[in-house]
């Protein structure tokens, strides 16, 4: 069983290499970007900085704040072509192109079928385990049950669950591990980033975030909006 503190480098020479270049990193997803010039982004940027001027800054490639978002769903990419990752219904060397055609096309015929805003809120300091993401939970029971409504949908309607679907954690990305660290020094930088979560984004509050975007990408710097889930009407 691994250490909870384990930090693999499962990023690396896929979205960043090593000297912390951006690589090309294609596909889709289904996301809520946090709105630019929002007490959130401005607080987001600031842990960022403060990050930057860290003493684990070498370790880390940076996103700009425009990124910033909370996946709601796993899309496709052309570096994961497993089954569980893939849509059902197509092949397994169908170009990512095709892919996306067939689940925008799903996409817009499901029914969002839950009341916005979703509502977040951050997590406690001993559930921040990722180094880069701050980790995220449902504001209250209600919202808990929506969002796992909500991916148990798009699940069954897209053909995709993910073996780790109903423990998935919601994060927002700020950076990417791309040097290893000891399990000291992951234990060190992950209280530095959980205590200025606590000092700049807790008194934020609640996070509200609108209807999930289905987004595609080249890489992790933009996610290019294509159309949001919505509520489809129902007639008699």
């Amino acid at each position: 069983m691994l250490n909870k503190y384990h930090q693999p480098l499962t990023h690396l020479d896929q979205k960043f290499d090593a000297h912390g270049n951006l690589l090309r990193f294609p596909g889709n997803t289904l996301i809520c970007h946090v709105p630019l010039f929002t007490p959130l982004s401005d607080a987001l940027t600031a842990v960022r900085d403060q990050i930057k001027a860290g003493p684990y800054a070498d370790a880390l490639a940076m996103l700009p704040p425009e990124s910033y978002h909370m996946t709601v769903f796993e899309g496709a990419n052309d570096f994961n072509r497993t089954r569980e990752r893939w849509p059902a219904e197509l092949p397994l060397n169908a170009t990512l192109a095709e892919c996306t055609r067939h689940m925008a096309g799903k996409l817009r015929a499901f029914d969002l079928g839950c009341t916005l805003p979703l509502r977040m809120k951050l997590a406690e300091p001993g559930q921040q385990l990722m180094i880069g993401a701050m980790s995220l939970v449902p504001a209250n029971a209600e919202e808990a049950y929506k969002l796992r409504d909500l991916r148990d949908r798009l699940a069954e309607q897209l053909g995709m669950r993910t073996p780790w679907h109903d423990s998935y954690t919601f994060h927002i990305t700020h950076s990417y591990l791309i040097k290893s660290m000891s399990l000291e020094m992951v234990k060190q930088a992950l209280a530095f980033h959980s205590r200025l979560y606590e000092e700049l984004v807790a008194p934020t509050g609640i996070i509200t975030l609108g209807a999930p975007e289905f987004c595609t990408f080249l890489d992790m710097q933009a996610f290019d909006n294509q159309f949001l889930l919505r509520r489809q009407e129902r007639h008699a």
